[in-house]
């Protein structure tokens, strides 16, 4: 069975795998048969009963109170030997469902999600750099409200609302203390969701959530220790140290992309010089094309200075001089800081995420091949991996954050599971 990543305080283990009851041990179980379908999608109960090593009627008694109350469904059937039907179950999109909002600097991504991290219908609104967050909060509010109008989906069917943003974010409050790149500060994130929209509302760190989500279903799956790093607007980090999410002791944990790379580069909107995200982030990569174009005074049409960042990605894989010479000097900087990351924090592997990533995909190659080149008391060649959540990550991680806690609530209810939603 896959190796799910929870929150601060838990490992991978199910609840109850310390205790010996009855009770406890029907929790375990339950949790054990849940998590394979939240992990791994809709399965049948043979097929449960096989991965977890329950008995046929044991996954039955388990499961049956779940189908009774709508919870699980069936999703379709299959054949199996000797020609039988078996029944495919899901988790009901209609009985159970979480929201995912992924919040950036100038546009924010809204999703219902299943609790197998599946997205049924989704939506993004754009608004300024520097918007304020009461009307950041309004937009993404009324897209969730559209998106279950559109759905046909009953509110008290969510099972809460989970938001990632990259910044200073204390998870147990809900306060954004700094979003450099947004211009935030001091935000009641959470509370100004729960009053727009009146549905339980958790916020956390986007690095953290995704690494969360990667470790779940993604590239961390089955590693206790890993970084998933998170390069867009910024960079920030997800670091899994032992299976659990590092916070920190104020809830920094993650936000790498201001280490100093080099104290004489340029300043950062943290209010320090020389950042590693001044070098690696989004707006550094066009930037530094515009800059390689003027001191050479040249542009071919196909690539001027206000190219994106994904026409900067694909022409270096076409081969383009300057573009390539851009996402070299980009792989530079990142494996300067990837050295930092490495040393502190010895992980299995290092997942990268974001637009930056999903733009410029030769970057990973470069960044391997500078790291291959560090010679110290250690080897830095560590497995570079992209996320395989892809365009929906921000939003799948999002909704995590509230659909992971569920089912372990879940796992422990008594006879009436109906009550948890």
């Amino acid at each position: 069975m896959k190796k799910g990543i929870w929150d601060r305080n838990r490992t991978h283990d199910a609840p109850g795998t310390l205790k010996t009851g009855r009770k406890d041990l029907r929790s375990r179980n339950k949790w054990v048969l849940l998590h394979l379908i939240q992990t791994g999608g809709p399965k049948s109960q043979a097929e449960l009963a096989r991965l977890s090593g329950l008995s046929p009627a044991a996954v039955s008694g388990i499961l049956q109170p779940l189908i009774e109350a709508e919870i699980l469904v069936e999703e379709r059937k299959t054949t199996t030997g000797l020609g039988r039907k078996a029944s495919i179950l899901g988790f009901n999109p209609r009985a159970v469902v979480s929201v995912g909002i992924s919040i950036d600097q100038e546009g924010s991504e809204v999703a219902l999600v299943d609790l197998s991290g599946r997205v049924i219908d989704h939506v993004s609104t754009a608004y300024p750099r520097y918007t304020d967050p009461r009307e950041v909060v309004a937009q993404s509010a009324a897209c969730v409200l559209d998106l279950m109008e559109r759905r046909q989906a009953d509110p008290r069917a969510s099972v809460g609302v989970g938001v990632a943003i990259p910044g200073l974010v204390d998870s147990t409050s809900g306060l954004v203390s700094v979003a450099s790149n947004l211009g935030w500060r001091n935000v009641e994130l959470q509370s100004l969701f729960e009053k727009e929209l009146r549905l339980p509302v958790r916020v956390e760190h986007l690095g953290r959530a995704k690494a969360r989500a990667e470790g779940v279903w993604g590239a961390g799956a089955n590693c206790r220790n890993f970084v998933c790093l998170e390069i867009g607007s910024g960079i920030g980090a997800g670091v899994i140290v032992d299976g659990i999410v590092l916070h920190g002791a104020r809830e920094s944990a993650g936000e790498v992309g201001h280490m100093p790379v080099d104290p004489s580069g340029p300043r950062c909107a943290c209010g320090l010089n020389g950042c590693w995200e001044v070098f690696c982030a989004g707006n550094a990569i066009p930037r530094r094309l515009a800059d390689r174009l003027a001191a050479t005074d040249s542009s071919d049409g196909s690539l001027g200075a206000r190219a994106t960042l994904a026409q900067i990605g694909k022409a270096a894989l076409e081969g383009h001089p300057i573009a390539t010479q851009v996402i070299d000097e980009t792989a530079e900087y990142l494996a300067r800081g990837l050295v930092g990351i490495i040393w502190s924090f010895d992980p299995e592997i290092i997942i990268l995420s974001g637009p930056v990533v999903r733009d410029c995909p030769s970057l990973i190659q470069a960044t391997r091949a500078r790291l291959q080149t560090v010679v110290a008391a250690r080897n830095f060649d560590i497995p570079l991996v992209p996320a395989r959540q892809e365009a929906d990550a921000g939003v799948i991680a999002a909704s995590a954050i509230v659909s992971l806690p569920f089912v372990e609530e879940l796992s422990r209810a008594e006879a009436n599971p109906q009550l948890m939603v």
